[in-house]
């Protein structure tokens, strides 16, 4: 089932009027998916300060992932314990590096894991990179969507808890749809270069107007295609789920 013109129509409308009211951001990924992955695996349940701060002293303890990977777990616990749960994060992230390792063994690949990995996401279809990702131990559909975003420049929008907030109320998924499902709605709905800036710009939005609780709707230059004001008719602007 394709995407309906109602539903298209909104779509384009959100994004247009988002543009309007935040700009358009600028998309500069910076092809290190490696790093990416243990920056977004330290980022969890911490603020964006602490697990920046957390992921220095990560490497300025170990200039290297295969360091990372091969230290003692609680040095890297020790190392980032500025970012929160150092305890759970540490052996999380030691089981990602640990897991790569072993792809790039079986393939006969003697680059860096940095390197491996890059190639690996560069050479694959969209939604198999997202889902390449996924099978390493600790990494989600939001993990693999910033890593394949951020990281690789990639148009798969991360629905983290705001996202997906923001994407029911204003009526472009269904009060059922998880977290999880909504990013494989939005990689087949979304115009790839819309990914970053619809992502960057719900974000903001929840921020600053869009909050879980008390959302501030009669300044919110979204309100003419808000469900949540009902003044769309979500069955008319969901996007198909299949």
């Amino acid at each position: 089932m394709g995407i309906t013109p109602g539903a298209l129509e909104h779509l384009e409308r959100v994004y247009d009027l988002l543009i309007g009211y935040y700009g358009e951001p600028t998309w500069e990924p910076d092809h290190d998916p490696l790093g990416g992955l243990v920056g977004t695996i330290l980022s969890q349940h911490t603020s964006d300060i602490n697990s920046g701060r957390a992921y220095r002293q990560l490497i300025e303890k170990f200039p290297t992932w295969e360091e990372v990977r091969d230290a003692p777990t609680h040095e890297v616990a020790e190392a980032i314990k500025s970012g929160g749960l150092a305890n759970i994060k540490a052996p999380r992230i030691q089981s990602a590096l640990h897991t790569l390792s072993e792809w790039q063994q079986a393939k006969g690949d003697t680059r860096s894991l940095s390197a491996f990995l890059q190639d690996e996401l560069k050479g694959q279809p969209l939604e198999e990179a997202w889902r390449y990702l996924q099978q390493m131990p600790g990494v989600g559909p939001k993990t693999a969507a910033c890593v394949l975003l951020f990281n690789m420049g990639r148009p798969l929008m991360p629905i983290d808890t705001h996202l997906h907030r923001l994407t029911h109320r204003l009526g472009l998924i269904g009060p059922k749809v998880s977290a999880d499902q909504a990013h494989t709605i939005f990689l087949k709905a979304l115009p790839p270069e819309w990914a970053y800036t619809l992502h960057v710009n719900l974000i903001r939005h929840g921020r600053t107007i869009c909050h879980a609780q008390r959302p501030k709707c009669p300044h919110c230059p979204l309100i003419s295609e808000c469900a949540y004001a009902g003044s769309v008719n979500p069955e008319e602007t969901m996007l198909p789920t299949k």
